[in-house]
């Protein structure tokens, strides 16, 4: 018998004995192409019954859909959602690590649990063909909305909706406004006959149960009544018989009442807390006025009309002032109060300006040594300097008003009945910015009276500080501790000092201060704040009680960190003013040798043993709960393991798994991760996650990539999506056979590169002792700062085959004195204070800048480097690439710079993200796989053919 007979017929005895080993369909590296396609479940939301999930599942590019699920049967629908639109191309990166977030599905359920609402976009096709078909913004396909009725999975799409509101806790009632078309008629506008609408939006109330639909044309700003028994519009079209404020009941046919009307602008109603009152902006009847502007108009709910309380004119507004209709009035939490904000009444404009050509304009920066803050500062705060308003206080029984903040304290904020407030003022600190963090006086103020009192002096912008609900305490945290404030006679009271144990991050190596480990707030009482220390949860007291370690140290015995997690239940509008130790507390624990997380119940007495209700080598999360049901939301992910939603009780039994994204994984060979341990060349004890291949065998040597930051262990569970970017994907380089490693640094201040040095070289050698590396295959890879780490370990060290640096900063000297694009600072705090860790001046100690600059250095570097930084981008000057790239250019050094034209601190368009994400993983795959190297490599791109090579490229796998 032929061999090929042979094992035709092992596999026949195999696929009947093992019929799903038989179907199992082999596995392959994740590639490029499978980026797009990759789907994250966001946005969920659950019945309040809890019978109902609805999530978005979409796709990095492409279209995606809503899922609403019936948690008991399983039974789903699935709505198309369309594609998530392009990332705006403006704007700062708040996590330079990962890229700019993208627009998202909207999804609401109605608290009767009958209807799910989706605001879903047009396919990805039909949006393209609009733009290339050379459609204006305004022409393009609309968004749009689904509604799906739970208990049939029926849905009915709504088209050219621009915005949508449900009530909170009014069933099946929804408001939304649509483009109306040219010419509508509408016959159930404000007034009492039909209204030719322009175009413009259209109010329309639907009646989710009976689908029918009540219209109101001209709509500006709409609002719901928490409990979907009025819904309030605005009308401000410059139609003097459509203007005004109006509102509706829900099923009732009558027309709208009218709060208010006249031609004018109304704008930002808001309701108390109660919602049983209302204020509205308008400057209705203003037109002749000597001080034309916004009056405050208030209204009972259910009464006739709205009555104006507060105008320019009104006794206490400062003389030369306005009310400002760029700030949202405010009720105080008990309702009697009205926070209303004013601002200088706006200059006329100069008329001879107006009149100048552009070429007789001047257009110039004064920067003077002795002003507040820098130009480009000013540049950044310019639209909110302009906005600037300045809250007052509105009795609302008596109309009183007072004026309390000014540009001296500019902004306030009250405790819950309106009679005390406390400001911060920044101005003798503003200088500061340059070189070191945000600093101000906290000062005290009496609302009846506007008295001041400086109560503490330079708070740092970490300072946290709040009120109590009992509206006496403030607390903050200051020079390493928790402090409260009383707010009756300025006193402070230490909260922290008598604890045994820090309340700031040790692990901080920054030369500032360091943060605090946190707080869970103050409790309902009013009488004692809960902080926490590295690993309990700790109750202490303003009146000098002695404190309460309510964990009763469970967590420093087993070096597991607690954290309070909010599971109770409470209906929109009935939300707790702080933590209640009546009930037992549902902590999150992680380990710190591990990071296996799971949840604890306690009791609030600190010394009777936990309850262990949730415990697995996975990063557990608690997304959130049913409002009338006794269901939790749980997510869990390892290396391994997509992050699926899991339902569970409040005991944590039985956790299931009610969303279906880990099939994703199926197709593809994925890697696994573990911790080890190791030494810095200083001693100090460090981790490090090691993300290994699929199918890994010790035996074997791997080419490794050392991804580096600062503290990166913590990542261990992390689930990482497979996404292009400008970092390299772990989930992507150990599908296709590389270790990835990264490793925790830890600093001294005055030598962050070789604190760099001296952590990561350890990593790698723990690594390499185990014998699974290919030491002739050894890369580096970092981004911003890890890309400044990177830059500067190559100039250290030839051990390293290839490595990629991104955004970096290549000579500290001249990147101390750059200025931050989105932020308009300086950038010298970077380096005395924070992430630069020099803690000193330039001037005072420039060896320092030198000895950590690796442009200074560039002759020495033999590692083949690639460069990412984009010349737009916003966080690290692009220079700084530039000055070490010429540098090694010079020196004859092998080096690569990539530059995506007008791109931030990482590549926000997604054919960016892909097009760098594949070159580096091709000049990876050269220089540790021995893989031919690429055109760009070998022929590079000269300007002339920018063109072709974006097609050429495009169709690389």
């Amino acid at each position: 018998m032929r061999l090929s007979h042979i094992l035709a017929t092992i596999a026949l005895v195999l696929a009947a004995e093992f019929p799903a080993l038989a179907a199992e369909p082999a596995r392959r590296p994740l590639s490029h192409r499978d980026f797009d396609g990759w789907r994250s479940i966001t946005n969920e939301a659950i019945s309040r019954d809890g019978r109902y999930l609805a999530y978005a599942y979409m796709p990095l590019e492409g279209d995606g859909e809503v899922i609403v699920r019936e948690l008991a049967t399983g039974r789903e629908q699935r709505v198309p959602a369309g594609a998530l639109p392009a990332p705006p191309l403006n704007g700062s990166e708040a996590d330079p690590e990962r890229p700019a977030p993208r627009r998202s599905v909207s999804i609401s359920l109605t608290s009767d649990s009958r209807f799910a609402i989706a605001g879903v976009f047009p396919p990805q096709a039909e949006t393209l063909a609009a733009k290339r078909a050379g459609k204006k913004a305004a022409e393009l396909p609309s968004e749009s909305l689904a509604i799906v009725t739970l208990a049939t999975g029926e849905v009915t799409h709504l088209a050219g909706v621009q915005s949508h509101q449900i009530p909170a806790n009014g069933g099946a009632w929804l408001a939304y406004l649509r483009t109306a078309a040219p010419g509508s008629a509408v016959a159930n506008g404000p007034a009492s006959k039909p209204q030719e609408s322009k175009i413009g939006a259209e109010l329309v109330l639907r009646d989710l149960a009976a689908a029918t639909e009540r219209v109101f044309p001209h709509v500006t700003e709409y609002v719901w009544a928490r409990d979907g028994r009025t819904l309030v519009f605005l009308v401000s079209v410059g139609d003097e018989s459509a203007d005004g404020a109006y509102a509706v009941t829900p099923g009732d046919p009558a027309p709208p009442v009218t709060l208010a009307t006249g031609p004018g602008r109304y704008v930002r109603f808001t309701w108390d807390r109660a919602q049983g009152q209302g204020i509205f902006l308008s400057d209705r009847g203003e037109a002749g006025a000597k001080r034309p502007g916004l009056s405050l108009y208030y209204w009972h709910r259910g009464s006739a009309g709205a009555t104006a309380v507060l105008s320019a004119y009104s006794p206490g507004v400062p003389a030369g002032s306005v009310l400002s209709g760029d700030v949202t009035p405010a009720f105080s939490f008990d309702g009697r109060k009205l926070y209303v904000s004013t601002a200088p009444e706006p200059a006329a404009p100069d008329p001879r300006l107006a009149a100048l050509l552009d070429e007789e304009k001047v257009s110039a920066d004064l920067w003077r040594w002795n002003d507040e803050v820098i130009q480009p500062l000013q540049k950044v705060r310019a639209e909110q300097d302009r906005k600037r308003a300045y809250v007052g206080e509105l009795d609302v029984e008596s109309h009183a008003f007072r004026q309390l903040a000014d540009p001296a304290l500019a902004t306030l904020a009250f405790n819950d009945d309106g009679s005390l407030a406390f400001g911060l003022d920044d101005r003798p600190y503003r200088a500061r910015l340059d070189y070191d963090g945000a600093y101000s006086d906290l000062y005290l103020v009496n609302a009846a009276t506007g008295a001041r009192q400086l109560a503490v002096r330079a708070l740092g912008e970490k300072a946290g500080v709040r009120w109590s609900p009992d509206n006496r305490w403030i607390a903050y945290y200051a020079d390493r501790q928790w402090f409260a404030l009383d707010a009756r006679d300025g006193s402070v009271h230490p909260l922290s000092r008598s604890l045994p144990f820090a309340v700031f991050d040790e692990n901080h190596d920054m030369p500032e201060m360091p943060g605090a480990y946190g707080t869970a707030g103050w409790t309902a009482d009013g009488a004692s704040l809960l902080i926490y220390d590295r690993f309990d949860l700790w109750q202490v007291f303003p009146d000098n009680r002695p404190a309460r370690n309510l964990t009763g140290g469970f967590g420093r015995e087993h070096r597991i960190q607690l954290r309070l997690q909010p599971i109770e239940a409470n209906l929109p509008g009935a939300e707790p003013r702080g933590a209640d130790l009546g009930r037992p507390l549902i902590l999150r624990g992680e380990e710190e040798a591990t990071r296996a997380t799971g949840f604890y119940r306690f009791t609030s007495d600190g010394r009777t043993p936990p309850e262990l209700l949730l415990w697995a080598d996975k990063d557990y999360r608690y997304l959130g709960r049913a409002l009338s049901a006794d269901v939790l939301l749980l997510t869990a992910s390892r290396f391994d393991e997509f992050p699926d939603i899991l339902a569970t009780d409040p005991a944590f039994a039985q956790p299931r798994k009610i969303t279906d994204g880990g099939a994703q994984l199926a197709p593809f060979t994925w890697g696994s991760d573990e911790l080890i341990s190791y030494r810095s060349t200083d001693g100090v004890e460090l981790t490090a996650m090691l993300c290994k291949p699929a199918n890994f065998d010790p035996r074997k040597k791997y080419p490794m990539i050392v991804y580096i930051y600062e503290r990166l262990s913590g990542n261990l569970h992390r689930f990482f999506s497979p996404t292009p970017s400008a970092v390299i994907d772990p989930s992507f380089y150990t599908s296709n056979g590389y270790l990835v490693l990264m490793p925790d640094i830890a600093y001294t201040t005055g030598h962050p590169g070789q604190s760099a040095y001296r952590c990561v070289m350890p990593a790698v050698d723990a690594v390499v002792r185990r014998g699974c590396v290919d030491e002739n295959a050894l890369g580096l890879e970092g981004h911003s700062w890890g890309g400044y780490e990177t830059s500067y370990i190559i100039t250290q060290t030839n051990r390293f085959r290839a490595a990629e640096a991104g955004a970096i900063v290549g000579n500290m000297t001249s990147a101390a004195a750059g200025i931050g694009e989105s932020s308009g600072r300086s950038r010298q705090f970077k380096y005395e204070k924070n992430q630069s860790r020099l803690g000193v001046t330039l001037q005072d100690a420039p060896l320092l800048y030198l000895e950590n600059s690796p442009v200074f250095f560039a002759q020495q570097v033999q590692t083949p480097l690639l460069i990412l930084h984009n010349d737009h981008d916003d966080i690290v000057p692009w220079p700084q690439a530039v000055e070490f790239f010429l540098a090694l250019r010079r020196a004859g050094k092998e080096a690569y710079l990539f530059n995506y034209n007008g791109e931030f601190h990482s590549p926000r368009r997604r054919v960016d993200q892909e097009d760098f994400a594949r070159r580096m993983h091709q000049f990876f795959d050269h220089f540790l796989k021995g893989a031919p190297a690429p055109d760009w490599m070998t022929r590079g791109i000269p300007y002339l053919d920018r063109d072709a090579e974006k097609l050429r490229f495009r169709d690389t796998p």
